[in-house]
């Protein structure tokens, strides 16, 4: 009995030992895969000519905000981020606090990777309305539409020649990246046995979202979508921020990174005057030359009520990013949701967590109560 209990403490020590390393070893590929690198952020500082210079007075007023929670943030983030306003404000949450100790805190990473999959989100969010769906494929089988039928590689590419137009998005794909258009008429355009053997083992297939004209004449060529965040926090759920993705003009994707521009929403739905492009200019006008500040989000407060909504139906991420498009009659469409956002900073010109900071930041590193949903 003895020996049982001295070799089953040895067996729980290297259990925990295992896990421990297995935590450090994804905190280690996290920092490179979901927040800037130095370099982006020196590059991204540069072109708008070093950023705000504050005083070293103005900046101890930073360092000593966050010295109450352990934290030394580098200066170069409040280059960045304060630079349009031409003062510090504190609150700014640096991207590797948001990326390796706030999401981390709120969100629960084990449970991200079963609700990614985009091919599921029939059947995860209901109550709204989606693209619509001819063709998925999970875990390399093809399905009909719905998921509810699994189909052969010769039914699936039937059901896409059938349609004169479709969006191919990677299962859990982001940014934009694999995104992949059909056009019938477009002799340019891949062929759909073409398509789908370059999608992998995970995709879906989509007809294109028609959406509001008041969205459309922004930049008819893409699909002009709102990017919000939502947290669950004591209770409640707050939008703590959103924008308006505009594509630019020689792109079918909104996405930032893919050289389009983003213009924070207020929250009566009008846009404020100046948006950022992914060369860190601002503008204030879109690619067809429309003033911003002379354009509402259509139905900005359904989308909203239906993000609270909808958020509820996750539970194991209190921090959650949204990509909603208005349709034609100003319906909410949900296109994704993300469990590991970014944030809205530059964008907005506001820290993420705005009044509720310090509440927020003394429940990640003073308190440290969490259940993290696990």
């Amino acid at each position: 009995m003895g020996k049982n209990r001295f070799g089953s403490f040895f067996l729980r020590k290297a259990r925990s030992a295992d896990r421990k390393l297995d935590q450090w070893l994804s905190y280690q590929i996290d920092k490179y895969t979901f927040s800037f690198r130095t370099a982006d952020v020196n590059n991204y500082v540069k072109r708008i000519g070093g950023g705000y210079r504050g005083s070293d007075a103005e900046w101890q007023t930073v360092q000593q905000y966050w010295k109450r929670f352990g934290i030394m943030p580098k200066r170069i983030w409040y280059a960045l981020y304060c630079n349009e306003l031409g003062s510090y404000d504190p609150r700014f949450i640096p991207d590797p606090i948001w990326f390796h100790d706030i999401i981390p805190h709120y969100n629960n990473k084990n449970m991200a990777s079963a609700y990614a999959d985009k091919g599921l989100y029939n059947r995860i969010i209901t109550g709204v309305k989606k693209p619509e769906t001819v063709v998925k494929k999970m875990a390399d089988h093809y399905y009909n539409g719905d998921g509810e039928q699994i189909i052969t590689r010769e039914d699936a590419e039937k059901r896409c020649m059938g349609e004169d137009h479709l969006i191919f998005k990677p299962s859990g794909g982001s940014k934009g990246a694999g995104i992949l258009f059909y056009d019938r008429e477009n002799k340019d355009s891949m062929t759909i046995p073409s398509i789908l053997d370059s999608m992998g083992g995970g995709f879906v297939a989509q007809r294109i979202v028609k959406q509001h004209s008041d969205l459309a004449r922004l930049n008819p060529g893409t699909l002009n979508t709102i990017r919000m965040i939502s947290f669950h926090f004591k209770g409640e759920v707050h939008v703590l921020s959103a924008q308006l993705r505009i594509g630019n003009a020689n792109a079918r994707v909104d996405n930032y990174s893919a050289g389009g521009s983003a213009v924070a929403v207020k929250p009566d739905g009008w846009l404020h005057e100046k948006a950022v492009n992914h060369d860190m200019e601002w503008v204030d006008t879109t690619p067809n030359g429309i003033k911003l500040k002379e354009v509402r989000v259509p139905n900005y407060q359904g989308i909203t009520d239906t993000v609270k909504r909808l958020h509820c139906q996750l539970p194991y991420f209190n921090i959650l990013g949204w990509d909603f498009a208005a349709g034609e009659d100003g319906t909410p469409i949900m296109i994704e949701f993300n469990t590991k956002p970014g944030q809205n900073q530059i964008g907005g010109k506001e820290p993420t967590f705005g009044d509720l900071t310090d509440e927020v930041l003394e429940d990640v590193f003073i308190k440290k109560n969490h259940p993290r949903n696990r």
